[in-house]
């Protein structure tokens, strides 16, 4: 099964949606996830990977708690970027030995609870690893220090953490100092950051951390995620999980230290696609604009940072299939009330009409964990497609869920 949702596939996706009832003729926005395909995600990285590794998968990049839920029931962990994704986690029954919580803004009640759940628990900063001393971490807690070798970014900078001068974790130059001052500290973590991470990047910055967590005698190594994905065909192939872990398995403590990975965009992005409505086609200077109802709300980055994200617009039919004909230079436009909201600029798009679809590919992660709250559009529902079968896993949100968002 391919990483990504095929275009050929998208026909047969709006066709399962509309006999499930998942899009109607009212129908504004909807995500579609392939459960299947995020079965097969986990199962490469079980497959690829010593026996006994933890694979946390980023709650950041898709939070929906029926989604944990399946990632739970492959056997698979959840790693935690902040309290409030633990309680996600716990939400989806995930137990504590399989809850990796990270962040670098944890408060002293929030130490002491993950201590109590038994969780793994990787500080930032030395001041917090004296915080988890004064607390009396137990010696049995998986205690671990974020560490940051300092060997570049990768081509985002914005989103690489192991350059020189990143705001996560300590250099690992001091990590025997720490490990001589704090007893409780079993394992190390290192974190390349996100797209834009190379195979040689991840690997070196996880080579140089095992090197250490060998040398000081640890328990175990969390070598992070960061693992990139293809949004379009102009991007280069990226590396599979089978070349990462492959890169990776002569390195030390490889299959005698306990191993943790926490890929999050690898195993959502090309199981989830967004199908928005074409509201409407206008002529603005001589190009069609395309209105549609998702836009920086939904993907924030597309928009504020369109050199380093993009994405794959497909104009339908409202059943699904893909227009054809002479491609004209187009606009899309989202549906918030300020000139920047545009997905995209000068694309070559067939002529669409008032009622056709726009589906975008590779949205299965990072959108809706960034949505926008600016002019308090709901959340679009989301259905999980399973072979043949269609369920909802998140109802969306109403007018008056809105506004009891804002308390009223």
């Amino acid at each position: 099964m391919s990483v990504r949702i095929g275009v050929d596939e998208l026909e047969g996706v709006v066709e399962k949606l509309r006999a499930a009832g998942a899009w109607t003729e009212g129908s504004k926005a909807v995500q579609a996830v392939d459960l299947q395909r995020l079965d097969a995600r986990i199962e490469e990285l079980q497959r690829s990977f010593p026996a006994d590794a933890l694979h946390a998968v980023a709650i950041k990049a898709m939070p929906l708690v029926a989604v944990l839920r399946r990632i739970v029931s492959r056997g698979a962990g959840l790693e935690a970027a902040s309290w409030e994704e633990v309680a996600l986690a716990r939400a989806a029954g995930c137990p504590g030995d399989r809850i990796v919580f990270d962040g670098p803004a944890k408060t002293d009640e929030e130490l002491r609870a993950a201590l109590d759940l038994g969780c793994w628990l990787n500080a930032d900063h030395p001041r917090e690893l004296e915080r988890l001393a004064a607390l009396g971490a137990p010696g049995d807690a998986r205690v671990g220090v974020r560490v940051n070798p300092e060997i570049g970014a990768g081509s985002i900078g914005f989103t690489s953490t192991v350059a020189k001068g990143s705001k996560f974790g300590v250099p690992l130059r001091d990590a025997p100092s720490l490990r001589d001052r704090f007893p409780f500290l079993t394992g190390l973590h290192v974190h390349t950051g996100s797209q834009g991470c190379g195979l040689d990047l991840l690997t070196a910055a996880a080579w140089r951390t095992a090197e250490i967590v060998e040398q000081l005698d640890l328990d175990w190594l969390d070598v992070g995620g960061g693992l990139p994905v293809r949004y379009t065909d102009r991007d280069p192939e990226p590396p599979t999980v089978a070349a990462w872990a492959e890169a990776l398995a002569g390195m030390p403590g490889w299959g005698s230290r306990r191993l943790l990975t926490e890929v999050g965009r690898h195993v959502h992005a090309g199981g989830g696609i967004t199908i928005s409505r074409i509201e409407a086609v206008k002529e603005v200077d001589g190009e069609p604009l395309l209105v549609v109802h998702v836009g920086a709300d939904l993907l924030l980055r597309r928009v504020y940072r369109p050199d380093d994200w993009d994405h794959e617009f497909i104009v339908t039919d409202p059943t699904g299939r893909p227009r054809q004909g002479e491609a004209r230079s187009t606009k899309i436009g989202g549906p918030l009330c300020f000139s920047g909201d545009l997905l995209a600029r000068g694309r070559a798009l067939p002529e669409a009409r008032e009622g056709d679809l726009l589906i975008i590919r590779d949205t299965g992660a990072y959108t809706l964990s960034m949505w926008s709250r600016h002019c308090s559009r709901g959340l679009p529902p989301v259905w999980g497609l399973d072979g043949g079968d269609v369920e909802r896993l998140f109802a969306g949100e109403s007018p008056q869920d809105v506004v009891r968002f804002w308390g009223g």
